[in-house]
């Protein structure tokens, strides 16, 4: 059987290997490090949004994950000590938290139990990649090890190496993009503060003028500070322990009230880039998370973009070598999540112009803005203190269907593209939640009110040589499922292994899905192929000079170590 390579075992690796392991295929997986454990670096990544909980819910992970974590669903905005901002995130009160803070070394952890334990899954430690050749039928990594050098062979290869990855070196690609001149100071401190667990951004704070603060709540008792410190700001000096004990002890005193006693324990300083490979795909070789793109982490693209990048070739990479689907295919991830990614690069530049300005224009603009929030509400939806990530909407795709009737016949349907809802169902009798029925085959989910199927039942079918199976649910049974797709007797909705809808039709039954799949290629590597890429599909930008500095501490927190 074909094996895949995944380069790399952090969280996008990890979740990787459990994806595709997951369809089985065998996954051996190479990292730079020896595995042992997932180390305490500190926080990192730590906001997971409900999609990337999803895929590791499937996946067996989340459990132990949400029960450490801290979820939250409103985030709030000051103008010194002022609100001018609360953002209040949609809670369902039957599945995932909308939110979740986690840090990512407890992440990490979790994800890589799971690894250990499946059996289709081969980690292998103390491995650097050197050189890559591949021609069109495999792909062969030169690796180095402490014993010396050795080769290993794969049908396809997933770069989730990192910013700083040796398998984009390898290949010879530049990095474009661009890096933020402003440092950022980022602490994690264990106390027991009397505030909500709930984040709580500032601009101008009293005890941090000028500048902006960040304070996310974490498990364990420990919170996040993130300060902005200037593009000239004197890192060492900054960092030194007495600097910090004032800085920490005037904001929490500032926040609570209170002269709270805490524990410092880690401390890094940050520079943002912003960077996307102009391609994510190079033949057999595919850049996932940030090995092929980096953004600032403010509204939690980071991480939770990367969970996407696998979700979006997981089932991609399982229909072709299982001969469900020609190889085409694959390029529809370069198509898709570019675009995504592009659109992530292009929301976070706009909150760095807005948290960082660089020109006179840009510092009126939002000086501007931030005093006319602070006294007309109506204003705060013009601040910009981050856009919280959320599922990209593949609205252009070769495997996204026209509707054949026009827009009005879909007034609040979910869009095609985006996300299929999650909601509470009746299926063979049973309550459920539909969720539970995506992610591995496609999905007809079908509403109907009549027949052997009606009450939801689910039926098997392998239509063509695609598996899919068709989900019949009654719009009586599940009213509110029905109102949130918009769904009367006959509506049909084609949902990819991803779960992002690739068609929707009215007054159709399961029948039309044979022909659906059909129209996208979907039928073997024998069959037809991939639509051609249509004119108006995404472009991709030409390069812009510029790579990554080997020695730039920004790309990867500079762990100074606890209480340093």
């Amino acid at each position: 059987m074909d094996t895949v390579i995944i380069v790399g075992a952090g969280p996008t690796g990890l979740t990787a290997a459990l994806e595709v392991a997951g369809r089985g295929i065998p996954v051996v997986v190479y990292d730079a490090g020896d595995l042992s454990s997932a180390a305490e670096t500190g926080s990192r990544a730590i906001a997971v949004h409900r999609t990337a909980l999803t895929v590791w819910e499937r996946l067996g992970c989340a459990g132990p994950m949400i029960a450490e974590g801290v979820a939250w669903q409103t985030r709030r905005t000051f103008l010194g000590t002022r609100e001018i901002l609360t953002q209040a995130l949609p809670m369902d009160p039957g599945g995932l938290p909308t939110f979740l803070n986690l840090q990512q070394y407890r992440t990490e952890h979790h994800l890589l139990a799971a690894a250990r334990a499946h059996p289709l899954i081969e980690l292998r430690p103390g491995h650097r990649v050197t050189a890559v050749r591949q021609d069109r039928r495999q792909v062969t990594l030169h690796l180095q090890n402490q014993t010396g050098t050795h080769n290993a062979t794969a049908a396809y290869v997933l770069a989730c190496d990192g910013a700083r990855g040796g398998l984009r070196r390898a290949l010879g690609l530049d990095f474009p993009g661009e890096t933020f001149p402003d440092r950022f100071l980022i602490a994690d401190i264990r106390a027991d503060l009397p505030l909500p667990p709930e984040p709580r951004f500032y601009f101008d704070h009293p005890a941090h003028p000028g500048s902006t603060v960040l304070i996310h709540p974490q498990p364990f008792g420990v919170w996040r500070i993130d300060w902005q410190l200037g593009a000239y700001a004197d890192v060492a000096a900054e960092t030194s322990p007495e600097r910090m004990d004032t800085r920490i002890r005037a904001l929490l005193t500032a926040v609570t009230g209170q002269d709270v006693p805490y524990e410092l324990v880690w401390l890094s300083d940050y520079r943002f880039h912003q960077r996307l490979l102009t391609r994510l795909r190079h033949r057999r070789v595919f850049f996932l998370g940030d090995a092929g793109h980096l953004v600032a982490p403010f509204g939690a693209r980071g991480m939770n973009g990367a969970v996407q990048d696998v979700e979006n070739l997981g089932w991609k990479l399982t229909a072709v070598l299982s001969g469900h689907a020609p190889e085409s295919l694959l390029e529809s991830y370069q198509d898709e999540r570019w675009a995504a990614q592009e659109h992530n690069r292009r929301v976070v530049s706009a909150t760095m112009r807005f948290m960082a300005p660089r020109t006179r224009w840009q510092s009126l603009r939002r000086e501007t803005i931030l005093r006319l929030a602070a006294r007309w509400r109506r204003a705060a939806r013009w601040v910009d203190s981050g856009r919280m990530s959320e599922p990209y909407r593949y609205a252009v795709s070769a495997i996204v269907l026209p509707d054949d009737r026009p827009a009005r016949h879909w007034r609040g349907a979910p869009e095609l593209g985006g996300k299929a809802p999650d909601g509470d169902c009746v299926l063979g009798g049973h309550p459920t939640r539909l969720r539970h029925q995506f992610g591995r085959d496609w999905v007809a989910l079908w509403f109907c009110d009549s027949g052997p199927t009606s009450g939801g039942d689910v039926l098997p079918a392998e239509l063509g040589e695609v598996p899919c199976r068709v989900v019949a649910v009654n719009p009586a049974d599940c009213v509110d499922l029905a109102t949130a797709y918009a769904a009367q007797p006959g509506t049909l909705y084609l949902v990819r292994p991803d779960g992002h809808i690739a068609a929707r039709r009215r007054n159709s039954g399961p029948g039309v899905v044979r022909i659906l799949l059909e129209i996208m290629g979907m039928r073997g590597a024998s069959g037809a192929h991939l639509a051609d890429l249509p004119p108006h599909l995404p472009q991709q930008r030409g390069q812009i000079a510029g790579d990554v500095d080997e020695l730039e501490p920004g790309l990867d927190p500079v762990d100074r170590g606890p209480g340093v």
